[in-house]
């Protein structure tokens, strides 16, 4: 009986070392074909059904004002907008006005399909105020700076492609979608 467990072991090991030896290319051929008898990685079909971005829960706060509440958390407490700013916004000043100061603000709105919160400075509004623009869908942030005292014609925008751009005018706009 001793003498059939390592012809056993022979015959139940044979199909596996043929397999793993199909999957192998020769070094004589000098190619390397080992993917070409590996399976394909499934792939899903796409469909119409196929889950969306998840939404950040900011449309909830048009028509509120920035320091207004929506779930317990405020407009520049929510961590859509925080993250937003922080991977847009590269001067930390900036960034930092932006997300503390307040001041006087209008209600948050749609425009160009996405939210936007304007804020200005107290007793310094026209020289000094901020737009903060997200896609509610994904939380793409571009945002949008103007200080009259670094330059009285064009505003300093942070866009979410990682890009910096001087803008005509300042950061009031707005009112276009309902």
């Amino acid at each position: 009986m001793t003498a059939r467990r390592p012809a056993l072991r022979a015959l139940l090991l044979a199909p596996a070392l043929f397999l793993a030896a199909c999957g192998q290319s020769s070094d004589k051929q000098g190619a390397d074909n080992s993917d070409a008898m590996a399976p394909a990685p499934r792939q899903e079909p796409a469909t119409a059904s196929a889950t969306p971005p998840e939404d950040t829960g900011l449309a909830a706060y048009v028509g509120k004002y920035p320091f207004d509440k929506v779930n317990g958390v405020a407009w520049s407490d929510h961590p859509a907008v925080k993250a937003g700013l922080a991977a847009t916004v590269t001067d930390p000043r900036i960034r930092e006005t932006i997300a503390t100061r307040a001041g006087p603000s209008a209600p948050i709105e749609r425009h160009e399909g996405k939210v936007m919160a304007w804020a200005c400075e107290a007793h310094n509004c026209g020289p000094h105020q901020w737009a903060v623009l997200i896609d509610p869908a994904t939380g793409a942030t571009d945002a949008c700076y103007y200080d009259e005292a670094v330059d009285s014609g064009r505003a300093h925008w942070f866009l979410a492609a990682g890009k910096e751009e001087w803008r005509d005018g300042n950061c009031q706009f707005g009112q276009e979608e309902s």
